[in-house]
């Protein structure tokens, strides 16, 4: 038996009706319900009853709000759209459109994170060939920040430099080296720094200043942490697993999950420096990861595909947590024994 998408509307309810409406001999004859003819076999569907209404997808969304985080249920709802054929798709917009925003309302005002939530779920859309036009749903008038890619360049680099003059002298040193590394590199090299430090010593505002800087120069950076927390105190930061899709529980065999052709692989391979905070926090295993992906991606053997990698962190405080663990399987853990 051959299936059809309920995305192609009148062919998937012609499929529904053959299945349960017996003896059918015509098209007209399928489309006749009590003696009346509808207009299309969705109508038809409906009037038998073979069809569930938007309650349900209502119903699906209201438990979602309870335990899903707002980027979930905005995956949620795009995929509802692509797959689900929600009868009526403006409604259930217009009805949940204020439950998604909540991460971006930290930074926006409610209509501005609103129209971020549609262009970020546009987006999705789009990576299935389909958009919100298509559902019937309006573009939102208000400007939204994402619709913009560009960098400020000369902003950038004017904030880089205002920062990298409050530094001291050992962080100047270190920025030299790196930003010295980036101008040296080759195709067929890597170059890997670590900035160690107690808590409070200024590894944070480095890692900025180091972001504005390459970012005033061009240079495409990516900056991550092993917590939630520590990723908010980066530029445009994100956590290890978020960024390179790290499964949890994360194993010594586990790789990422990112597929090909997909945005994640040309935002990675578009990428020139990696800065990762919490790197002693992190398990081997994720820095191992983490190469094979940037190798994979890069298609070249060289150790992180060539990138550029600035590793930080603090040994004196929380190694990686490994349940049930002795001393010497903590240590073969960490991140010096990869």
């Amino acid at each position: 038996m051959y299936s059809v998408s309920p995305r192609d509307t009148e062919r998937y309810h012609l499929r529904l009706l053959l299945l349960h409406a017996p003896g059918g001999c015509s098209f007209e004859e399928l489309k006749t319900v009590d003696n009346e003819i509808c207009q299309t076999f969705m109508d038809a569907a409906k009037r038998r009853g073979l069809l569930c209404d938007g309650t349900e997808h209502e119903r699906c969304i209201v438990e979602a709000v309870i335990f899903q985080m707002p980027s979930q249920l905005r995956t949620l709802f795009c995929v509802m759209l692509l797959h689900c054929n929600p009868s009526n798709p403006i409604d259930l917009w217009n009805l949940f459109k204020t439950n998604m925003p909540d991460n971006f309302m930290r930074h926006f005002d409610a209509k501005t994170a609103e129209a971020m939530v549609f262009y970020d779920i546009e987006a999705m859309l789009a990576e299935q060939g389909r958009s919100f036009s298509d559902f019937g749903i309006p573009i939102p008038s208000v400007f939204c920040p994402l619709q913009s890619k560009s960098i400020n360049k000369e902003e950038e680099l004017r904030f880089g430099q205002k920062m990298y003059e409050t530094l001291n002298e050992a962080h100047c040193l270190e920025v030299a080296k790196i930003l010295g590394a980036y101008h040296r590199r080759s195709a067929t090299t890597a170059s890997c720094f670590f900035i160690d430090g107690p808590g409070g010593t200024g590894k944070t505002y480095l890692y900025n200043t180091l972001c504005h800087l390459f970012r005033g120069q061009g240079v495409s950076v990516l900056t991550v942490a092993w917590t939630r927390i520590a990723a908010n105190l980066l530029s445009e930061g994100r956590t290890v697993h978020s960024r390179f899709k790290l499964p949890v529980p994360l194993l010594e065999t586990s790789t990422s999950s990112i597929r090909p052709n997909t945005k994640e692989v040309d935002t990675i391979g578009k990428t020139d420096v990696v800065i990762w905070d919490e790197a002693p926090m992190a398990p081997s295993y994720a820095l191992k990861a983490a190469d094979i992906l940037l190798r994979d991606i890069m298609n070249i053997s060289v150790p992180f595909g060539g990138k550029i990698m600035v590793l930080g962190g603090d040994f004196r405080q929380v190694l990686p947590v490994v349940r049930f663990a002795n001393r010497s399987q903590l240590v073969a853990a960490s991140l010096k024994s990869s």
